[in-house]
């Protein structure tokens, strides 16, 4: 029951942004800014964590990071990991593993109308959960009212942003472990700076909410430029930005059971081997498509 509590919803999320992303012709910025709307909707509007001092979770979070209402670091780091991982990962490894359907549409209208109810019925079905809970306060309505706004001027933001907001740069970019290094970093770096500030208390709440947002835009500023602003790299970078994003929890499958075995690093070793498959797979592929492009160029030479 769980598993289906809180699974099913992630399913449907990733699905509505990419359907939405495919059926408006827009591209990766449209999928970031749904991804960070459907970060929103899960933690401010359906579990309400970033409203919450006493959320299971925060740690030293709910002293430090609690002002007016809100539990900023939180609210940061939740919104980063669905962005990046709920949706963009999801998106982009299921579209790897299916490149001959990248474009296509892949939910009928009904279906994608189920997937919306489905996701909308996540909230009284959480919202009877919080109701047995007691002990759990309800969000503050003017913070809760916003939220959903945040959440439909994020997804028009997505309708309306360009299908090709930034020139083509044509730029050899780096090696796909530069990359998978970019990722690794972000993550480590934001998950790290979060718990540390809170842990010494330190530096003021303002200065770790604004160096979060500097180092995603210092991530994306160098995702762009080594990719030639998205138009000169292939399947193999965006493997590996993916990939790292995704090895701090790999990582941490590890660590958990050092502390304690629970059978996470199964689940860790299990990643990796996809992964590298798929990493294979990926450089296959792009190996014979450039042969077949130069198999072309020679005969029309």
């Amino acid at each position: 029951m769980n598993f289906i509590v809180l699974s099913l919803p992630y399913g449907f999320g990733a699905l509505i942004c990419r359907e939405l992303v495919i059926r408006w012709k827009k591209r990766w910025p449209s999928l970031l800014l749904l991804g960070v709307a459907y970060g929103i909707y899960e933690e401010a509007i359906v579990v309400y964590s970033v409203f919450d001092p006493d959320w299971v979770e925060l740690g030293a979070l709910a002293r430090y990071g609690y002002f007016a209402g809100i539990n900023w670091t939180w609210g940061e780091l939740t919104v980063h990991f669905h962005a990046l991982i709920s949706i963009g990962a999801s998106v982009v490894l299921t579209e790897l593993l299916y490149p001959e359907q990248r474009h296509q549409h892949w939910l009928s209208n009904k279906a994608l109308v189920g997937c919306f109810v489905g996701i909308l019925l996540w909230i009284p079905v959480m919202g009877l959960i919080m109701i047995l809970d007691m002990e759990r306060p309800l969000p503050p309505l003017g913070w809760y009212g916003l939220s959903w706004l945040a959440v439909f001027v994020l997804g028009w933001a997505a309708y309306r942003f360009p299908s090709q907001p930034l020139s083509y740069v044509r730029r050899t970019p780096p090696r796909p472990v530069f990359f998978f290094v970019l990722g690794l970093v972000n993550m480590f770096a934001f998950f790290f700076t979060v718990f540390l500030t809170a842990d010494f208390g330190m530096p003021p709440l303002i200065v770790t909410v604004l160096l979060l947002l500097v180092l995603d835009g210092v991530t994306l500023w160098l995702a762009l430029r080594w990719s030639g602003n998205g138009h000169s790299w292939d399947d193999r970078h965006r493997l590996a930005l993916f990939a790292g994003f995704l090895g701090f929890f790999v990582y941490f499958c590890f660590d958990k059971d050092f502390e304690r075995w629970e059978g996470a690093s199964i689940i860790g070793l299990t990643t990796i081997i996809a992964l590298w498959r798929l990493g294979r797979s990926v450089a296959h592929r792009v190996q014979f498509q450039r042969e077949d492009r130069q198999s072309l160029q020679d005969n029309a030479g």
